[in-house]
């Protein structure tokens, strides 16, 4: 076997793109770089943001806790490419699916408990007569859905024979339905209401329909490069300790962009309508009630009953063990 000069192995080194090189890291960095909100209005940044942090300090065990730093503002395809990278952004929080997961570190816990998976329908108000007669996918396919290009929904509502039309700009997508480029814009259960209360004075005309839910399994993880390892760990570690002791929980009936979806049971639907989701991965699909809400907790669930929206910290965590147990 040949053997190569010790000065050619370094040069060599030395040569490497800094991709290479940042894929061979593990070390938690000083700073975690995340996306921009996708716009002044957009606040499910702060959500993620806070919950990050929540769950870095709650596995920290004197670890000092890295700041978290918003840089750029990008959309999920770049995300996904840049996350690969390691050089631009270090984490970002993104609906799942099968591609993603094998090309990014996901960390498998559901940020909201599956809630992006509710959705109600974001609509012109000249529209609610016209959905009012809806009770059926098949109804439902003579309309045009409104999705981001790269979001995981898109596939998920055309694979059930919906029309959709795409546009890469988070934003754009409320312009396109106030226009009539499309019907309606499916939205998660705890997003539509706080989303059309930010731009009331831009869309006055835009309402949430209250008579229809589509629901399809469906969750947002964090996710990081692959050869973030460590700070995947961390993170996991940190989210698994606050389902334990009720605190994931508690954020989501504490913070403004969820808080206001409990108790579930307000959301007695006249029409459900039930989607599959062909990009989920094994790993997701068989995560278990500690981690989900299904459509039975939006019948008068104990999660209603036990944990409510006012003072969740008082619930002690084995309470809320013995709860999860129940389902």
């Amino acid at each position: 076997m040949k053997s190569w000069p010790i000065w050619m192995v370094l040069g060599f080194l030395l040569a490497m793109p800094a991709e290479a090189v940042v894929a061979t890291e593990t070390a938690v960095p000083g700073q975690i770089r995340v996306p921009k909100p996708r716009s002044e209005h957009d606040v499910s940044q702060q959500y993620y943001v806070a919950l990050l942090r929540k769950a870095l300090q709650k596995a920290a065990a004197g670890r000092p806790l890295p700041d978290i730093l918003p840089v750029a503002e990008m959309e999920q395809g770049r995300a996904v490419r840049e996350l690969q990278k390691g050089q631009i952004i270090d984490l970002f929080w993104m609906g799942t699916d099968r591609d993603k997961e094998q090309q990014l570190r996901a960390i498998r816990i559901p940020l909201e408990r599956g809630l992006m998976g509710f959705r109600m329908l974001t609509i012109r108000r000249s529209q609610v007569e016209e959905f009012n007669q809806i009770s059926s996918l098949q109804q439902l396919r003579k309309l045009t859905a409104c999705q981001g290009l790269s979001w995981p929904d898109t596939k998920i509502l055309q694979s059930a024979g919906l029309k959709v039309q795409t546009s890469p700009v988070y934003e754009n997508l409320f312009k396109q339905v106030n226009a009539g480029r499309c019907d309606y814009f499916p939205r998660g259960l705890h997003e539509g209401q706080t989303e059309l209360r930010e731009r009331a004075a831009l869309y006055p005309d835009l309402v949430r329909y209250p008579n229809l839910m589509l629901h399809y399994p469906f969750a947002i993880y964090f996710f990081t490069g692959k050869q973030n390892e460590t700070l995947a760990q961390w993170i996991e570690q940190g989210l698994e300790m606050m389902i334990t002791d009720g605190e994931l929980l508690a954020h989501m009936q504490q913070h403004p962009l969820t808080a206001h979806v409990f108790p579930l049971s307000q959301f007695s639907m006249q029409h459900w309508l039930e989607l599959k989701n062909p990009g989920l991965s094994p790993d997701t699909r068989n995560l278990d009630r500690r981690y989900w809400f299904v459509p039975a907790d939006f019948s008068a669930s104990q999660l209603d009953k036990n944990l409510p929206a006012i003072q969740p910290e008082r619930q002690r965590p084995e309470q809320h063990d013995m709860q999860q147990r129940k389902h």
